[in-house]
């Protein structure tokens, strides 16, 4: 890595530890000082997007935030769009909005609750059923928590392995042949995984984290490793699938992303754990928008991006740049990432290429 990229790197973390402080305490509710700024690249970047009409993508963890706004562009673009979320009204209304803008086929909702393994493989069954001809252009692996308590899930994992990392797995090995079907009509297929600052640098990979102990990986101290653990997992998944997937001749590509930080739900969570008595000021961080704009980069891009690819913000915030998917940035090589692919086995089963 040159050492432009290598001090932007050093730059982002500290920024990112500035915002993110760890502490023992339970969220309180807080209030919001300011609403979020005004995008600032987020409309012309939307702009430069090409159309998505004939494509369907599916998007997890879409009810809110850059979720949200990835389905909403999307569905704008012409998109046909799976909405991959918990049961909830906050998903029934996200549904409706993007109902209402889509210039394209009606959003379709599937409920899947990404804590709950028997969830994910039905909502996969359900979207294999639903794409049996077409199938699938997209996958976008949007959803995540972050800074969670240290208690289980249904299956037994840490709630933010499971999450982040482990349930999206099992989605992308469940809907594989539905992604090879629509590369063979349409030329390529995408997997695109949200990652995050945060997953950047040490530690390294950590196999523990994902073993069925969720309840015994270190407490509330523990939150952000078991976070950087998580981030850290979706770049060795992308890099590893990208590996498998070329090896292999396939037309699907493997890409990630992260947003910058922007004033999402997660950040207002951070910053109630961190500063509990001190309202949230939104303004300080760019909006969701601006945060969405590299993940819509992997999704939609037809020329700019390839397979194994990294891509987010400058920095907090910016107009989408790679990233380079190696150390000292990212800890991904080799063995780590057959040690997070044999764990996510483990987990969901097996996944072979």
């Amino acid at each position: 890595m040159c050492a432009h990229a290598a001090n932007h790197c050093k730059r982002m973390l500290r920024a990112l530890r500035q915002l993110i402080i760890t502490v023992v305490v339970q969220p309180r509710v807080c209030d919001i000082a300011m609403q979020q700024r005004v995008s600032e690249i987020y409309p012309r970047f939307f702009e430069s997007l090409p159309s998505m009409a004939g494509k369907t993508v599916a998007v997890t963890g879409a009810s809110r935030g850059l979720g949200f706004v990835t389905a909403k562009s999307l569905a704008m673009k012409g998109a046909a769009v799976i909405l991959l979320n918990r049961r909830s009204t906050t998903a029934d209304d996200a549904r409706t909005h993007i109902a209402e803008v889509a210039t394209g086929p009606p959003p379709v909702a599937i409920e899947c609750d990404l804590c709950d393994f028997a969830s994910v493989r039905r909502a996969a069954a359900e979207v294999g059923m639903l794409l049996t001809e077409r199938g699938l252009d997209v996958l976008c692996l949007n959803a995540g928590i972050m800074l969670q308590p240290d208690v289980p899930s249904k299956d037994g994992y840490d709630i933010t392995a499971q999450t982040n990392v482990l349930s999206h797995f099992l989605l992308t090995r469940t809907l594989m042949p539905c992604l090879e079907r629509a590369a063979s009509q349409r030329g390529e297929a995408r997997i695109s995984s949200m990652s995050s600052g945060s997953g950047f640098g040490p530690p390294s990979f950590d196999a523990r984290f994902y073993a069925r102990m969720g309840g015994r990986l270190g407490g509330q101290q523990a939150s952000y490793a078991r976070y950087h653990q998580s981030k850290l997992a979706n770049l060795l998944f992308t890099s590893a699938l990208h590996r498998k997937l070329s090896a292999k001749g396939s037309r699907i590509m493997a890409l990630a992303c992260t947003p910058g930080v922007c004033a999402t739900d997660m950040f207002v969570h951070v910053q109630t754990l961190s500063r509990p008595s001190q309202p949230v000021d939104l303004g300080r961080v760019p909006s969701v928008e601006d945060g969405s704009c590299a993940q819509l980069k992997c999704l939609c891009d037809r020329d700019g991006v390839r397979s194994g690819q990294l891509w987010g913000p400058p920095g907090l915030g910016g107009w989408p740049a790679e990233v380079a998917m190696a150390p000292p940035t990212v800890l991904v090589d080799a063995s780590a990432e057959e040690a997070l692919w044999q764990c996510c086995e483990q987990a969901t089963g097996s996944f072979v290429l």
